[in-house]
Protein backbone atom coordinates (compact mmCIF):
# COMPACT_ATOMS: atom_id res chain seq x y z
CA UNK A 1 0.00 0.00 0.00
CA UNK A 2 2.64 2.36 1.09
CA UNK A 3 4.82 1.60 -2.05
CA UNK A 4 2.03 2.33 -4.51
CA UNK A 5 0.78 5.81 -2.68
CA UNK A 6 4.27 7.18 -2.79
CA UNK A 7 3.21 10.67 -0.97
CA UNK A 8 4.89 10.83 2.40
CA UNK A 9 5.17 13.33 4.64
CA UNK A 10 8.73 13.50 6.63
CA UNK A 11 8.75 14.66 10.41
CA UNK A 12 12.04 14.80 12.49
CA UNK A 13 12.36 14.24 16.45
CA UNK A 14 9.24 15.67 18.38
CA UNK A 15 10.92 14.42 21.62
CA UNK A 16 7.87 14.68 23.72
CA UNK A 17 6.23 18.37 22.12
CA UNK A 18 2.69 18.09 21.51
CA UNK A 19 2.33 21.25 20.43
CA UNK A 20 5.06 21.02 17.80
CA UNK A 21 3.67 17.84 16.71
CA UNK A 22 0.01 18.64 16.02
CA UNK A 23 1.08 21.82 14.74
CA UNK A 24 3.37 20.40 12.40
CA UNK A 25 0.38 18.18 11.16
CA UNK A 26 -2.39 20.45 11.12
CA UNK A 27 0.38 22.41 9.01
CA UNK A 28 0.70 19.86 6.37
CA UNK A 29 -2.61 19.54 5.99
CA UNK A 30 -3.79 16.52 8.78
CA UNK A 31 -7.24 16.43 10.61
CA UNK A 32 -7.69 15.14 13.53
CA UNK A 33 -10.55 12.26 13.57
CA UNK A 34 -12.37 10.32 17.03
CA UNK A 35 -9.76 7.50 15.73
CA UNK A 36 -6.89 9.43 14.88
CA UNK A 37 -5.51 12.26 12.49
CA UNK A 38 -5.47 11.86 8.84
CA UNK A 39 -4.79 13.78 5.56
CA UNK A 40 -7.92 14.01 3.01
CA UNK A 41 -5.36 13.32 0.33
CA UNK A 42 -4.20 10.47 1.47
CA UNK A 43 -0.73 11.47 2.50
CA UNK A 44 1.15 9.44 4.95
CA UNK A 45 3.18 10.90 8.00
CA UNK A 46 6.51 9.60 8.41
CA UNK A 47 8.44 9.67 11.61
CA UNK A 48 11.97 9.55 12.08
CA UNK A 49 12.37 8.15 15.54
CA UNK A 50 13.20 10.35 18.72
CA UNK A 51 9.89 10.51 19.99
CA UNK A 52 10.54 11.02 23.65
CA UNK A 53 12.20 13.07 26.45
CA UNK A 54 12.99 16.22 26.82
CA UNK A 55 8.87 17.69 26.52
CA UNK A 56 6.77 16.94 28.75
CA UNK A 57 3.99 14.97 27.06
CA UNK A 58 6.04 11.48 26.18
CA UNK A 59 2.27 9.76 26.82
CA UNK A 60 0.24 11.94 24.40
CA UNK A 61 2.87 12.12 21.40
CA UNK A 62 3.11 8.59 21.39
CA UNK A 63 -0.85 7.96 21.92
CA UNK A 64 -1.17 9.82 18.63
CA UNK A 65 1.64 8.16 16.73
CA UNK A 66 0.65 4.94 17.46
CA UNK A 67 -2.79 5.58 16.52
CA UNK A 68 -1.87 6.62 13.08
CA UNK A 69 0.52 3.92 12.51
CA UNK A 70 -2.20 1.32 13.34
CA UNK A 71 -4.35 2.98 10.95
CA UNK A 72 -2.01 3.27 8.17
CA UNK A 73 -1.60 7.05 8.37
CA UNK A 74 1.50 6.45 9.56
CA UNK A 75 5.24 4.43 9.76
CA UNK A 76 7.79 5.33 12.07
CA UNK A 77 11.22 4.62 13.36
CA UNK A 78 13.50 4.29 16.38
CA UNK A 79 15.77 6.97 17.41
CA UNK A 80 18.32 6.67 19.99
CA UNK A 81 16.58 7.53 22.27
CA UNK A 82 13.41 4.97 22.01
CA UNK A 83 16.93 2.74 22.37
CA UNK A 84 18.27 4.62 25.32
CA UNK A 85 14.96 3.92 26.98
CA UNK A 86 15.24 -0.11 25.80
CA UNK A 87 18.39 -0.45 27.96
CA UNK A 88 17.40 2.09 30.76
CA UNK A 89 14.60 -0.34 32.18
CA UNK A 90 16.32 -3.89 31.13
CA UNK A 91 17.84 -5.78 33.74
CA UNK A 92 21.33 -6.34 32.71
CA UNK A 93 25.32 -5.39 32.21
CA UNK A 94 26.14 -1.66 31.14
CA UNK A 95 29.17 -0.01 29.79
CA UNK A 96 29.54 2.56 32.43
CA UNK A 97 30.27 -0.90 35.13
CA UNK A 98 28.05 0.34 37.31
CA UNK A 99 26.37 -2.04 39.64
CA UNK A 100 22.77 -0.65 39.47
CA UNK A 101 21.18 -4.08 37.11
CA UNK A 102 19.84 -2.20 33.88
CA UNK A 103 21.69 -1.98 30.82
CA UNK A 104 21.62 1.99 30.68
CA UNK A 105 23.45 3.19 34.02
CA UNK A 106 20.73 4.57 36.21
CA UNK A 107 23.56 7.60 36.83
CA UNK A 108 22.64 11.11 37.31
CA UNK A 109 23.63 12.15 33.64
CA UNK A 110 21.41 9.51 32.12
CA UNK A 111 18.38 9.52 34.45
CA UNK A 112 18.22 13.59 33.62
CA UNK A 113 17.73 12.93 30.18
CA UNK A 114 15.46 10.19 30.98
CA UNK A 115 13.00 12.36 33.41
CA UNK A 116 10.01 13.45 32.06
CA UNK A 117 9.57 10.22 30.30
CA UNK A 118 10.10 8.37 33.70
CA UNK A 119 7.62 10.74 35.26
CA UNK A 120 4.66 9.07 33.06
CA UNK A 121 6.81 5.60 32.93
CA UNK A 122 7.97 4.58 35.69
CA UNK A 123 10.87 1.75 35.76
CA UNK A 124 8.35 -1.45 36.37
CA UNK A 125 4.81 -0.06 35.56
CA UNK A 126 2.70 -1.95 33.43
CA UNK A 127 2.33 1.39 30.79
CA UNK A 128 6.07 1.31 30.99
CA UNK A 129 6.43 -2.41 29.77
CA UNK A 130 3.29 -2.02 26.96
CA UNK A 131 5.11 1.26 25.40
CA UNK A 132 8.51 -0.73 25.32
CA UNK A 133 6.98 -3.17 23.45
CA UNK A 134 5.63 -1.18 21.37
CA UNK A 135 9.84 0.49 20.72
CA UNK A 136 10.56 -2.92 19.68
CA UNK A 137 8.68 -3.05 17.04
CA UNK A 138 9.91 0.33 15.22
CA UNK A 139 12.71 -0.89 13.10
CA UNK A 140 16.15 0.85 13.04
CA UNK A 141 15.25 1.96 9.31
CA UNK A 142 13.46 1.31 5.89
CA UNK A 143 14.33 0.99 2.62
CA UNK A 144 11.26 1.90 0.72
CA UNK A 145 10.94 2.20 -3.56
CA UNK A 146 12.49 5.44 -3.80
CA UNK A 147 13.86 6.72 -0.86
CA UNK A 148 15.05 5.81 2.76
CA UNK A 149 14.28 6.57 6.10
CA UNK A 150 16.91 6.77 9.51
CA UNK A 151 17.28 8.70 12.29
CA UNK A 152 20.94 9.14 11.99
CA UNK A 153 23.39 7.84 9.45
CA UNK A 154 22.66 5.60 6.51
CA UNK A 155 25.85 3.42 5.60
CA UNK A 156 25.26 0.71 2.75
CA UNK A 157 27.48 -1.91 4.99
CA UNK A 158 26.44 -1.36 8.31
CA UNK A 159 22.32 -1.60 6.77
CA UNK A 160 23.09 -4.79 5.39
CA UNK A 161 25.23 -6.07 8.40
CA UNK A 162 21.79 -5.55 10.09
CA UNK A 163 19.22 -6.84 7.37
CA UNK A 164 21.44 -10.15 7.83
CA UNK A 165 20.90 -10.65 11.47
CA UNK A 166 17.24 -8.98 11.71
CA UNK A 167 15.68 -9.56 8.24
CA UNK A 168 13.18 -6.95 8.93
CA UNK A 169 15.71 -3.88 10.75
CA UNK A 170 13.74 -4.82 13.93
CA UNK A 171 15.70 -5.44 16.81
CA UNK A 172 14.89 -8.88 19.65
CA UNK A 173 14.95 -8.41 22.92
CA UNK A 174 18.22 -11.06 22.90
CA UNK A 175 19.75 -7.99 21.00
CA UNK A 176 19.65 -5.63 23.52
CA UNK A 177 22.43 -6.81 26.05
CA UNK A 178 24.87 -6.64 22.86
CA UNK A 179 23.96 -3.06 22.24
CA UNK A 180 24.73 -1.91 26.20
CA UNK A 181 28.46 -2.12 25.38
CA UNK A 182 29.23 0.92 23.15
CA UNK A 183 32.65 0.63 23.10
CA UNK A 184 34.87 -2.57 21.76
CA UNK A 185 31.83 -4.56 21.06
CA UNK A 186 30.25 -6.04 18.10
CA UNK A 187 30.38 -5.26 14.68
CA UNK A 188 26.24 -5.95 14.84
CA UNK A 189 26.30 -3.45 17.98
CA UNK A 190 28.65 -1.13 16.02
CA UNK A 191 26.49 -0.70 12.93
CA UNK A 192 23.23 -0.17 15.30
CA UNK A 193 24.77 2.40 17.25
CA UNK A 194 26.06 4.16 13.94
CA UNK A 195 22.53 4.18 12.49
CA UNK A 196 21.19 5.79 15.74
CA UNK A 197 23.92 7.88 16.79
CA UNK A 198 25.85 8.88 13.40
CA UNK A 199 29.53 8.22 13.31
CA UNK A 200 32.00 10.53 15.42
CA UNK A 201 35.58 10.76 15.49
CA UNK A 202 38.14 11.74 17.94
CA UNK A 203 39.98 15.17 17.31
CA UNK A 204 43.55 15.42 16.74
CA UNK A 205 45.75 15.32 19.95
CA UNK A 206 45.19 18.57 21.95
CA UNK A 207 42.07 19.86 20.29
CA UNK A 208 39.00 19.90 21.62
CA UNK A 209 35.78 22.30 22.15
CA UNK A 210 33.19 23.49 24.95
CA UNK A 211 30.00 21.96 23.78
CA UNK A 212 26.28 23.86 24.52
CA UNK A 213 26.18 22.79 28.21
CA UNK A 214 30.18 24.23 28.57
CA UNK A 215 30.98 20.45 28.61
CA UNK A 216 34.75 19.86 27.53
CA UNK A 217 34.93 17.74 23.99
CA UNK A 218 37.24 15.59 22.51
CA UNK A 219 34.87 14.30 19.73
CA UNK A 220 32.77 15.48 17.09
CA UNK A 221 29.80 14.02 14.94
CA UNK A 222 30.76 14.55 11.46
CA UNK A 223 28.51 15.48 8.21
CA UNK A 224 28.10 12.11 6.05
CA UNK A 225 25.90 13.32 3.43
CA UNK A 226 28.10 15.93 1.97
CA UNK A 227 31.07 14.48 -0.20
CA UNK A 228 34.17 16.07 -1.11
CA UNK A 229 37.40 17.40 0.71
CA UNK A 230 36.34 18.32 4.15
CA UNK A 231 37.71 19.28 7.12
CA UNK A 232 37.17 18.97 10.45
CA UNK A 233 35.63 22.40 10.84
CA UNK A 234 33.71 22.65 7.57
CA UNK A 235 32.48 18.63 8.65
CA UNK A 236 31.67 19.12 12.14
CA UNK A 237 28.26 19.57 13.65
CA UNK A 238 26.47 20.60 16.50
CA UNK A 239 29.44 22.75 17.43
CA UNK A 240 28.49 26.11 19.13
CA UNK A 241 31.43 27.82 17.87
CA UNK A 242 33.17 25.95 14.55
CA UNK A 243 35.88 28.12 15.26
CA UNK A 244 37.67 26.03 18.18
CA UNK A 245 38.15 23.55 15.58
CA UNK A 246 41.30 23.27 13.01
CA UNK A 247 40.73 24.03 9.56
CA UNK A 248 42.75 21.05 8.25
CA UNK A 249 41.59 18.00 6.56
CA UNK A 250 39.71 15.23 8.31
CA UNK A 251 41.88 12.11 7.83
CA UNK A 252 41.39 9.37 5.51
CA UNK A 253 40.98 6.57 8.39
CA UNK A 254 38.39 5.41 6.87
CA UNK A 255 35.63 5.68 9.87
CA UNK A 256 32.73 6.94 7.80
CA UNK A 257 31.57 6.67 4.62
CA UNK A 258 30.25 9.58 2.77
CA UNK A 259 26.73 9.10 1.52
CA UNK A 260 26.67 7.88 -2.30
CA UNK A 261 25.75 11.14 -4.77
CA UNK A 262 23.98 9.04 -6.88
CA UNK A 263 22.02 7.22 -4.21
CA UNK A 264 18.34 7.06 -3.25
CA UNK A 265 17.07 9.81 -0.80
CA UNK A 266 17.83 9.59 2.07
CA UNK A 267 15.71 11.63 5.33
CA UNK A 268 17.18 11.53 8.86
CA UNK A 269 16.92 14.00 12.17
CA UNK A 270 18.98 13.39 15.41
CA UNK A 271 21.69 16.06 14.33
CA UNK A 272 19.76 19.50 16.40
CA UNK A 273 20.66 21.93 13.64
CA UNK A 274 20.64 25.27 14.16
CA UNK A 275 19.32 28.31 12.00
CA UNK A 276 16.36 27.79 8.74
CA UNK A 277 15.88 24.54 7.35
CA UNK A 278 17.66 24.04 4.22
CA UNK A 279 18.65 21.58 1.12
CA UNK A 280 22.08 20.95 1.33
CA UNK A 281 22.30 17.79 -1.14
CA UNK A 282 19.78 16.62 -3.88
CA UNK A 283 19.70 13.32 -2.15
CA UNK A 284 19.71 13.41 1.94
CA UNK A 285 18.23 15.90 3.98
CA UNK A 286 18.89 16.50 7.48
CA UNK A 287 15.12 17.37 9.33
CA UNK A 288 16.27 18.17 13.04
CA UNK A 289 16.04 21.97 13.63
CA UNK A 290 14.93 21.83 17.01
CA UNK A 291 14.46 25.91 17.19
CA UNK A 292 12.36 25.47 13.75
CA UNK A 293 9.89 23.32 12.93
CA UNK A 294 9.96 21.40 9.06
CA UNK A 295 8.83 18.20 7.21
CA UNK A 296 9.74 17.24 3.75
CA UNK A 297 6.47 16.24 1.43
CA UNK A 298 7.80 13.34 -0.68
CA UNK A 299 5.87 12.38 -3.66
CA UNK A 300 8.41 9.91 -5.46
CA UNK A 301 11.04 12.10 -6.93
CA UNK A 302 14.94 11.03 -7.29
CA UNK A 303 15.70 14.42 -6.73
CA UNK A 304 15.20 16.37 -3.81
CA UNK A 305 13.71 19.74 -3.90
CA UNK A 306 13.79 23.15 -1.51
CA UNK A 307 10.16 23.72 -2.65
CA UNK A 308 8.95 20.63 -1.00
CA UNK A 309 11.34 21.44 2.54
CA UNK A 310 8.32 22.71 4.30
CA UNK A 311 8.98 25.55 7.79
CA UNK A 312 5.94 25.01 9.92
CA UNK A 313 5.50 28.82 11.25
CA UNK A 314 6.24 29.51 15.07
CA UNK A 315 3.73 30.82 16.89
Amino acid sequence: MLADRMKLDIIPDIHADLERLTRTLSYLGYRETSECWVHPEGRTAAFLGDLIDMGTQNAAVIALVRAMEQRGQAIAIMGNHELNALLYHARGENSEGTSDGYMRAHNNENTQQHRTFLNEFPVGAPQTAEVLDWFMTLPLFLDLPGLRLIHAYWDDAGVELIRRRTDDGRLRRSDLQELAFEKGGTAFASAVLLSLKGPEAELPTGVSFLDKNQRERTAVRLNWWETGERTWRAAALSIPDPNQLPDTPLPATGFMRFYDKDGKPVFFGHYKRSGQPALETSNALCLDYPGQPCAYRWDGETKLSSDRLIVIPIR
